[in-house]
C-alpha cells in the first residue's frame, strides 16, 4: 500500500463520528452507495472446490513444472488509490491468455474488482480452476487483500462452505501493525497478514504454499511492524510446515537497498532465512560463491516482492528454480509489476 488514501478524496476527520462512517463515506464518494458491508466477506472467487465433481486434478508423475506469478495488483477503488477496472480488465485479460499454474494476489480491495475476477468471460475456470476464498473486510476496515488462483487442487484444512469469515480460509492475521487512515500507509484499517494452503502437485507430492502481504511505510514504527510480523510468519512456518516443501510469495515491503532501515531490514530478511531454513529466490542466481542476500541483484534487494522456498531432505522430489524476474509486459497495469519463479521438480534418488 504505496499512496495516500486520504487527504483529497475523505471527510475531514472533525466531522467522522464513527469510524465506520468515515469508510462508508469514503466508498460513497467513490459512488459505490450501494456498497454492502458484511462482516462474512466476499462468499466467492467462481472457482472449483477441492475434489468437487468434475474439476481437474494432478496427474501423475515423476517429474515437472510450474509457473508462479506474485502480484500486487493495486486493487482499492480508484477514487482512493487503486487502478483503474479498464487496468484491471487488462491484467486479468493477460492473466488468462498466459495461463500460469498459480498466481498469488495481493491488494484485492474492491469488491467490484473481485467480481471482475469472478467474470467467466475475463478469468475461466479453464485457465485457473482452484481458487481461494476472498476476505473483503467489515465496516471500518478493508480486509487481507489476498487472493490465489491455481491449476492445482488445494486443501484448506478448515474450510467451511458456509462460513467465509477468516477463520475458514487458513488465514493468520499479523498481530502487529502501524498506520491508521490518517497516515501514508494505513495497514491497521486492513487485516493484513498470510494465507498458506497445501497444493498438490502430483501423487504423494504436495507444497504448502503462502501467500502475504506485511506493513508498508518506512518509518521506525512501520519497521518494527514487520520484524514482529516476520517473527510471527516465521513461528507458523516452522510449527505447521516444519516438514513440508514450502514457497512463499508476496509483498514484504522490506527493501534490504534504497531504503530507510535497509540494514536493520536486511538482518531481518536474514534471521528469516535462518529461522525457518528458506532460501530467497534470487540467492540462486547470485554470481560466485557468496550467495548471501547481500548480494543479490538491485532488482531484487530494492524490491517490495519477493518469493522464497525451502525443500526438505526428507520430501519425496524436490524443487529447482529455473527462472526468477519481474515481468514488463504488465507495464503500469499496477504500481507493481508482477514477479515470475519457474519451478521444476522431481522425484528424489
Amino acid at each position: 500500500m504505496t499512496r495516500n488514501l486520504l487527504k483529497k478524496y475523505l471527510i475531514p476527520a472533525s466531522i467522522i463520528g464513527f469510524t465506520c462512517f468515515y469508510q462508508s463515506s469514503a466508498y460513497a464518494l467513490c459512488g459505490l452507495t450501494e456498497y454492502e458491508f458484511t462482516p462474512t466477506g466476499t462468499k466467492s472467487s467462481k472457482g472449483y472446490d477441492y475434489q468437487e465433481n468434475g474439476a481437474p486434478s494432478y496427474e501423475s508423475a515423476d517429474s515437472g513444472s510450474f509457473d508462479l506469478l506474485v502480484y500486487n495488483i493495486d486493487g482499492f477503488p480508484e477514487c482512493i488509490g487503486g487502478n483503474s477496472k479498464s487496468d484491471l480488465k487488462e491484467l486479468l485479460k493477460r492473466l488468462e491468455s498466459e495461463n500460469y499454474n498459480l498466481v498469488l494476489m495481493q491488494e484485492m480491495f474492491s469488491e467490484s474488482k473481485h467480481d471482475l475476477v469472478k467474470d467467466e468471460d475475463r478469468l475461466s475456470q479453464q485457465a485457473y480452476p482452484y481458487r481461494s476464498k476472498h476476505w473483503r473486510g467489515g465496516m471500518t476496515s478493508y480486509g487481507d487483500g489476498l487472493m490465489r488462483l491455481s491449476d492445482f487442487p488445494f486443501q484448506m484444512n478448515s474450510r467451511d462452505n458456509d462460513d467465509y469469515s477468516l477463520t475458514s480460509n487458513e488465514f493468520e492475521e499479523y498481530s502487529a501493525c502501524h498506520g491508521n487512515l490518517f497516515d501514508n500507509s494505513p495497514d491497521c484499517w486492513t487485516e493484513k497478514g498470510f494465507s498458506v494452503a497445501v497444493h498438490e502437485i502430483t501423487e504423494d507430492f504436495s507444497v504448502h504454499v503462502y501467500n502475504t502481504h506485511m506493513n508498508a511505510g518506512r518509518d521506525e514504527d512501520d519497521y518494527n511492524a514487520r520484524r514482529k510480523q516476520f517473527l510471527q510468519l516465521a513461528d507458523f512456518i516452522n510449527s505447521y510446515s516444519s516438514n513440508a516443501t514450502v514457497i512463499i510469495g508476496g509483498d514484504f515491503n522490506n527493501k534490504w537497498s534504497d531504503y530507510p532501515h535497509a540494514v536493520e531490514q536486511q538482518a531481518v530478511w536474514e534471521m528469516f532465512l535462518a529461522t525457518t531454513g528458506m532460501r530467497l529466490a534470487c540467492q540462486d542466481f547470485i554470481e560466485g560463491t557468496d550467495d548471501s542476500i547481500a548480494n543479490c541483484a538491485a532488482s531484487s534487494s530494492e524490491s517490495t516482492d519477493q518469493v522464497a522456498y525451502v525443500n526438505r531432505a526428507s520430501a519425496p522430489y524436490q524443487l529447482v528454480l529455473e527462472e526468477y524476474g519481474e515481468l514488463d509486459n504488465f507495464t503500469e497495469l499496477s504500481d507493481h509489476e508482477p514477479i515470475r519463479a519457474k519451478f521444476s521438480w522431481s522425484k528424489s534418488q
